[in-house]
């Protein structure tokens, strides 16, 4: 399954996705009438072509075999670090099978590209399954909304990512150290995580390679990081024209 951003020849698999898991999640109390006007009016061909041009949206489609089976759409606040997840789509019958989870990681990772450090996910509050991925994935209720869809409001629920560390205790040569899922850096392969040798979090040991599941990684005064075992590699923290 590939995931990117989305462009013109994706519209009609868009399209048709967010026909499919609006009904599938919304039906039983929306109508059949307001879920044919969000989809022609979010989704028409002249609207996400704009949108796909904005820098303050983004549309990321998930792909298999060429079909669009997922989608995120997103907005970035102007002047802001803030950034909210409107929409997130599933093709009901690829449900289950982690599209969904893909696509909320590739997601924060473009968006944390574009300078988001507070990001927000959006649902109706009315789709259990959708509130309850939030919560499956970390995020915590912070608030509620109003959206309009048609002629009529709803309730919207705001989920923030929890400020909770997420720790994972491993053994590693007979010690035990944790691993903090929370505290990431990506890496040219897979992100880096922070490892500590406390549950508190005081004690920083050093950093966790996902990639090959290893503590063996150096880093320089650049505060680069790389990974002696399968060469993942963390770019220098702060920028210099020598280390482009």
């Amino acid at each position: 399954m590939q995931v990117r951003e989305a462009r013109t020849e994706d519209i009609a698999g868009i399209q048709d996705v967010a026909e499919k898991s609006l009904t599938a999640s919304y039906s039983h109390f929306l109508d059949d009438e307001v879920i044919e006007h969000a989809i022609e009016e979010w989704y028409d061909e002249e609207n996400l072509e704009g949108e796909f041009q904005s820098r303050g949206t983004l549309y990321l489609v998930a792909l298999d075999g060429g079909d669009v089976v997922g989608f995120t759409q997103s907005e970035v606040l102007p002047d802001s670090p803030e950034g909210n997840i409107l929409w997130l789509h599933v093709d009901p019958d690829r449900r289950g099978e982690g599209v969904g989870t893909k696509l909320l990681g590739q997601t924060k990772e473009k968006l944390e590209d574009k300078g988001v450090e507070n990001l927000s996910g959006l649902v109706l509050e009315d789709n259990e399954d959708g509130n309850e991925f939030y919560r499956e994935h970390d995020f915590t209720k912070v608030g509620e909304r109003t959206a309009e869809i048609g002629e009529a409001t709803y309730t919207e629920n705001v989920y923030a990512e929890s400020d909770e560390p997420i720790l994972e205790a491993r053994e590693f040569d007979g010690e035990t150290r944790y691993i903090n899922h929370s505290e990431s850096s990506r890496g040219s392969k897979a992100p880096f995580f922070a490892v500590f040798n406390d549950e508190d979090c005081e004690e920083r040991y050093g950093y966790y390679c996902s990639n090959c599941e290893t503590l063996d990684n150096a880093m320089d005064s650049m505060e680069r990081i790389e990974c002696n075992e399968c060469g993942n590699k963390r770019k220098a923290a702060r920028w210099d024209a020598a280390y482009l």
